[in-house]
């Protein structure tokens, strides 16, 4: 872990420094998470929440002795609390409250469980179909805790559609609670509104198994064999299917078909049983189960439809479906089957995106690259890069292309910001974006990155 890229860098404002922090993987979050858990679980003495700061940036700092060492006894305190915040910022599990939270919403759960219990055994009886089932360990969603962060999550990285998110949230309590299983719901809206980046942030924290279907490639009506594997007498009968694979490492999976009305409508028939039991049947007759898993479909179907009633894009008007729901849903049910459509849950609604939307979200995508988010540069960014027909998508690689490599440049050039731990200044001069404020690393002398 001694490379800068196994690292994170991090600014941190109030004490005006960029700081290294470690990367971890998904698991060894995860491990240290339980960890510090069971440490907290095992307390029998009060302790201050400046040693838990203290531990965490002990663990996760580069060279933490060295940090230590420089600190002034005068603002030590302020200091440790400021590195702390800027390191549960991408390591939220961490924080301290909802550690503890979490410990005594597990306790809490316990004896909820152990209640139903005893009233099933009692009116029931001890056969095992009357003892209750454990909240579900095929995900990561098992507390109202776990749920509260993963809700907080979303709406940090998915800006503008707060309404669509809360519909997802409501169906993962029923999963964490095991009043439902899996799950369907059917994402509608113009293209670049983040329909495909929502499932993806879900199927990260909901089970960290996450698998995108592009329907245009299911256009021909032997095409869904691809998933469930060939038929008897055709090449690859005997290969393991796709979604065998899946079934194998997990039934709790979040499953995206991206723009689901291009596939072939016998393909609609392949899902009705993955959308009644969460299981399926693959080419050799065995029965895959992804009974805790989430199907998630795409469409901007419908979404022409309203394009000549408002404003699409963003503007003083925006289009945000609230008047035009039973519009697009007319539109939508004239392409699928009433077999299928019954079979989704709930269809989601994503809002065309305000132009201070697509600012917050030029703002996210600028995290990790060593530059002052001025708002010259956010609206440089989004006056350049947003269309109404690829909607944010385009923010992406506009930064990459004219901002990641500005600074690239400075970088090879051994410019640095004149001011020590600062960030890169940018400066827009005739729709063209420039650094200022630089010098050569290792000069007093002041030189011009323009």
């Amino acid at each position: 872990m001694n490379k800068n890229e196994d690292f994170y860098r991090l600014v941190c404002e109030p004490i005006n420094t960029i700081i290294l922090v470690k990367k971890l993987s998904r698991s060894d979050e995860k491990k240290m998470y339980f960890s510090t858990k069971g440490k907290l679980s095992d307390l029998k003495e009060p302790i201050s929440i400046e040693s838990y700061q203290k531990f965490l940036i002990k663990a996760l700092l580069k060279e933490p002795n060295k940090f230590f060492e420089s600190l002034d006894e005068d603002n030590s305190t302020d200091v440790t609390r400021a590195i702390y915040e800027s390191i549960i910022d991408i390591y939220p599990s961490l924080n301290l409250h909802i550690v503890c939270g979490d410990l005594n919403q597990g306790i809490f759960l316990g004896d909820i469980e152990d209640a139903i219990g005893t009233f099933l055994k009692d009116h029931l009886g001890d056969e095992p179909s009357a003892q209750p089932q454990r909240f579900k360990g095929g995900s990561n969603l098992n507390t109202l805790s776990d749920i509260n962060k993963l809700e907080k999550h979303l709406k940090r990285n998915l800006i503008g559609q707060d309404s669509a998110i809360d519909q997802v949230i409501n169906a993962t309590k029923l999963i964490a609670t095991n009043l439902a299983d899996h799950s369907s719901f059917f994402f509608v809206g113009p293209t670049g509104v983040g329909k495909t980046e929502l499932a993806r942030l879900l199927g990260d924290k909901y089970s960290g198994n996450f698998f995108k279907i592009n329907c245009a490639e299911y256009a021909s009506q032997h095409e869904y064999a691809k998933l469930i594997g060939s038929p008897p007498g055709y090449v690859g009968h005997t290969d393991k299917s796709l979604l065998a694979e899946k079934a194998e490492k997990s039934d709790s999976w979040v499953f995206l078909f991206d723009e689901i009305e291009k596939a072939h409508h016998r393909f609609y028939d392949f899902l009705l049983s993955l959308l009644d039991e969460g299981t399926c049947t693959d080419n050799m007759g065995r029965t895959l189960d992804f009974t805790n898993s989430i199907f998630i479909f795409t469409s901007n179907a419908g979404v022409s439809s309203i394009k000549g009633d408002s404003k699409l894009g963003f503007g003083d008007t925006v289009e945000t479906y609230e008047g035009s729901k039973d519009k697009v849903e007319k539109a939508i049910k004239t392409q699928f089957s009433p077999e299928f459509m019954n079979r989704i849950d709930a269809f989601i609604f994503f809002n065309s995106l305000k132009k201070e939307d697509l600012k917050k979200i030029a703002s996210l995508s600028l995290v990790g690259i060593p530059i002052k988010r001025l708002k010259s540069l956010l609206d440089f960014i989004v006056d350049n890069s947003y269309s109404e027909e690829y909607g944010a998508r385009n923010i992406n690689r506009f930064i990459k292309n004219n901002v990641a490599l500005k600074i690239a440049d400075e970088i090879l050039k051994k410019n640095v910001p004149k001011k020590k731990g600062n960030l890169y200044t940018p400066k827009i001069v005739d729709n063209e974006l420039v650094i200022v404020d630089t010098k050569k690393y290792g000069e007093d002398s002041i030189t011009s990155g323009i």
